[in-house]
């Protein structure tokens, strides 16, 4: 490497670094703005409707550090229905989107049931899978599921018909076969997308398995959500959400790490 080149690459690393404290900054403000903006707001208004967040924490703190672990049992019922729920919707929105974009056949007979339950709320199903299925965990995966599995599907199916031909023909042209043609070049070309499938239905999935908990059983952390509304302790409301809130960042964060890290070993 000349020194010219060394120069222009330590150059192009500081602007890197330098725009990411700038990022970190503004997320930093903006986020204690928001804190304080809370704060005065609790303490201004009717503690029956809202609370201030320093009392939001003092309750939180409480209510982790507490003997009983209400809070954490709460977590990990939600956490049991949540993840098979939301794998499961995965793993079939991928096939069912894949399908739909290699086949115009199955699109064309699919497209239309997708449609209309993706666009379906949940909450009109529970009645009736409530009499197929009983009260149970198992009805309550069925709901997440349901909630995840159609904006992943419609996000890879678009997604494989969004490929270019640029990158399909020269495969076609080495004689590649059709399953070499879609681990090799389609699925890797459309990783962003079954990534932001996966992000979409994750926000369906955490509100759904609460809407679950709130009609099926009151259980997990919507039912402890639910059982603080009942008595109108608002700080007490809040320690679900946040929980809800630190997983879906954290999934989140990690479907982002996992998209770059694969677009990085693709385009190498």
């Amino acid at each position: 490497m000349t020194p010219a080149e060394d120069t222009v690459l330590r150059a192009v690393r500081a602007r890197i670094h330098r725009s990411r404290i700038e990022r970190l900054l503004i997320v930093a403000a903006t986020l204690a703005g928001f804190l304080l903006l809370w704060e005065f707001a609790g303490h201004l208004t009717n503690p029956m409707f809202f609370a201030p967040v320093s009392e939001v924490l003092i309750v939180f703190y409480q209510q982790i550090v507490d003997p009983t672990h209400s809070l954490l049992n709460g977590f990990v019922e939600t956490l049991a229905v949540l993840v098979p729920g939301f794998v499961i919707a995965s793993v079939l929105g991928v096939v069912l989107g894949v399908l739909m974009g290699r086949s115009n056949l199955a699109l064309q007979i699919l497209d239309p049931y997708v449609t209309i339950f993706y666009n379906m709320p949940r909450v009109a199903l529970i009645p009736v899978l409530l009499l197929w299925l009983g009260v149970g965990d198992t009805l309550k995966i069925v709901i997440v599921m349901l909630a995840a599995i159609f904006p992943v599907s419609v996000n890879v199916a678009a997604g494989i018909r969004d490929v270019s031909a640029q990158l399909t023909e020269p495969a076609r042209s080495m004689n590649a076969s059709e399953g070499q043609l879609l681990w090799k070049v389609i699925l890797p070309a459309t990783f962003p997308y079954v990534t932001a499938g996966l992000k979409l239905g994750l926000g369906r999935a955490l509100t759904t398995v609460i809407v679950a908990e709130f009609f099926v059983s009151l259980s997990g952390l919507g039912g402890i959500l639910h059982a603080a509304s009942s008595t109108y302790q608002m700080a007490k409301m809040f320690a679900p959400a946040i929980i809800l809130a630190t997983m879906g960042i954290a999934i989140d964060g990690l479907l982002t790490y996992l998209e770059r890290r694969a677009l990085q070993r693709y385009r190498a």
